[in-house]
């Protein structure tokens, strides 16, 4: 029987008041030039200070955990690694950023959650290889701030930091309550996301900054390849749909890349080629295996792919012709990645075949239409609170680190359709409010 009532009371309210009160502070506290002043002027709020505060707490938590206290050592490693967010929103209100903070803050989440890791890979917790490895790319990454120009941490390094600190409340769950075995069977993925995300965030940092958008790119086409390969091969759709989904989240921050760093010339068309691949040809072939006639596949599924290539060409000819530099923030039509990802769930989740082509064709429509969607990047996600954000993506995570564990996928997959389906009439819901006021 799992305890619920224990979990709720011992650990999420706990948590979860804690987080609130800060985010309350920081709020109440920084909303006055003279309280930010104030607060300028106290060197123990100085987000260095509060950065360098965390340098021991990480071998406190062991040493907690290690005496038999699990519960505290629970809550004392979730509030030190809360300040994580604290001295970030002061160095941001307060104009307190410094090139020293740039490489203290990445070091003190190191010095939180290293020890612990460590700890837990010696006591078997842990693959000691995937740590190990872990490790190597994480202090390799933070040497390497003494020798690049861009100190502070990367995309990738925040999104490791995140699920390093997913996957230790997992353990931490696990350890205090078990067994959870639907906790224990997401432990091993997580940690190898982990680990992959390590080295991306070193990888990325060695590299000369123009080619960060091409190497997202070049990422996402392999996913995109790999994913015809195992349609191709007669592997399960899912498993292609998982490599187009991960070449979405590469898509993602490729444009961004380009803008804040630049790109080589051709770095547009190359990503126009990755998207076409992951979420034109891919996308298109697992329509082509949904169906039971051959012929039907082949058409909707060339319809979709022809819809995708169209979609592209008409964004960058258009774009051109306007001289639009960078990206924009609302698009005509239905975007490539938003497609392949309801075309793609649709024939994966809905087993009648009739509900698949009428949903294919629409968002084959919907992608060639004139209908504005908001960029899903700059537009959207900025409103969404960032708490929010993190609650989501690391609830997300979880769940698909043990879909892979139990190689079974529903629970992603919903909130995908989910998610997908909501944008995709959002915005005959954006003309309703327009209405409606």
């Amino acid at each position: 029987m799992i305890p619920y009532s224990s979990i709720l009371l011992e650990i999420a309210i706990p948590v979860f008041l804690m987080l609130g009160m800060e985010r309350f502070a920081v709020y109440y506290f920084l909303r006055t030039p003279r309280q930010i002043e104030w607060v300028r002027k106290h060197s123990w709020l100085h987000p260095n200070a509060i950065s360098r505060a965390r340098y021991p707490m990480g071998f406190v938590s062991v040493l907690l955990l290690y005496k038999g206290y699990p519960h505290l050592c629970f809550l004392f490693f979730t509030f030190w690694m809360i300040t994580d967010i604290t001295d970030g929103d002061i160095a941001r209100k307060c104009d307190l950023h410094t090139e020293e903070g740039a490489t203290i803050d990445p070091l003190s989440d190191k010095l939180m959650y290293a020890p612990m890791l460590v700890y837990l890979a010696w006591y078997g917790v842990l693959n000691p290889l995937l740590v190990g490895l872990f490790l190597i790319f994480d202090i390799t990454g933070q040497v390497s701030r003494r020798f690049i120009t861009v100190k502070s941490a990367n995309l990738f390094g925040k999104a490791k930091t995140f699920m390093v600190v997913v996957l230790l409340i997992v353990v931490g769950l696990e350890w205090i309550y078990s067994p959870l075995p639907f906790l224990a069977r997401a432990i091993y993925p997580l940690l190898a996301i982990c680990t992959g995300l390590a080295f991306c965030s070193t990888f990325f940092k060695v590299i000369p900054n123009y080619w960060y958008a091409n190497i997202l790119s070049l990422l996402n086409l392999v996913c995109g390849l790999a994913g015809c390969l195992v349609v191709l091969n007669g592997g399960p759709a899912v498993y292609a749909l998982g490599l187009v989904f991960l070449g979405q989240f590469l898509d993602l921050f490729d444009g961004r890349a380009a803008e804040r760093w630049g790109s080589t010339p051709k770095g547009e068309i190359f990503d126009d080629v990755a998207d076409g691949t992951s979420f034109g040809l891919t996308v298109g072939l697992i329509i082509m295996v949904t169906f039971s006639k051959l012929w039907v596949g082949l058409l909707i599924g060339g319809v979709y792919l022809i819809a995708v290539i169209y979609r592209l060409i008409r964004f960058v000819v258009e774009k051109r012709k306007e001289g639009v530099l960078g990206g924009v923030s609302t698009f005509a039509g239905l975007p490539s990645p938003a497609g392949a990802l309801m075309a793609g769930t649709t024939c994966v989740l809905i087993p009648y075949q009739l509900v698949c082509g009428l949903l294919v064709v629409t968002t084959s429509l919907l992608m060639v239409s004139r209908v504005p969607y908001p960029h899903f990047g700059r537009a959207v996600l900025p409103k969404i609170p960032k708490i929010v954000r993190v609650l989501v993506l690391g609830a997300f995570l979880f769940m698909l680190a043990l879909g892979v564990r139990r190689d079974h996928y529903l629970a992603p997959l919903l909130i995908a359709f989910t998610a997908a389906a909501i944008y995709l009439i959002s915005p005959l819901m954006g003309k309703m409010s327009h209405k409606t006021t």
